[in-house]
């Protein structure tokens, strides 16, 4: 009775343990999607090509962009933010009609930006937006009480 007991539990957990480590298609997205934003981030960040950048975005976001007034944004940005130093991974969101990653990256200026990249559903990379993010300071938090 006792060995009837102990496959029946080997049963058990062997079942669960394959369904809780089953692959399912958002985790097949993420991956493809985390895949393109780290090269985003290599090309558009790291290298500063705005040429490379694009062509890693989808068909409907190359025709909205030109190459030379990304490259003007880009130089822009590196004197304001200074130097991309590192990023960390924070979330991802799935929607309807889009994906959403976001990452919060440091600079050489900005100790704290915001990354949100844009994927539609066949996981081409659409829109990006980077935002500093600045503390609240004493005087702000005691404004709000």
């Amino acid at each position: 009775m006792k060995k009837y007991i102990v496959v029946l539990c080997m049963a058990c957990l062997l079942a669960f343990s394959a369904s809780a480590l089953a692959a399912t298609p958002d985790a097949a997205a993420l991956s493809g999607e985390q895949e393109t934003a780290v090269k985003w981030v290599d090309a558009m960040l790291v290298k500063q090509d705005a040429a490379a950048g694009i062509k890693l975005m989808g068909p409907q976001a190359q025709k909205n962009i030109q190459a030379d007034k990304l490259g003007k944004s880009l130089s822009e940005l590196n004197q304001k933010f200074g130097k991309y130093q590192e990023s960390k991974f924070i979330s991802w969101t799935r929607f309807d009609q889009a994906d959403q990653m976001i990452y919060l990256m440091r600079f050489e200026k900005e100790q704290l930006v915001r990354c949100e990249l844009i994927f539609d559903k066949k996981g081409q990379l659409e829109n990006f937006s980077l935002a500093a993010l600045k503390e609240n300071t004493k005087e702000q938090k005691k404004d709000k009480k």
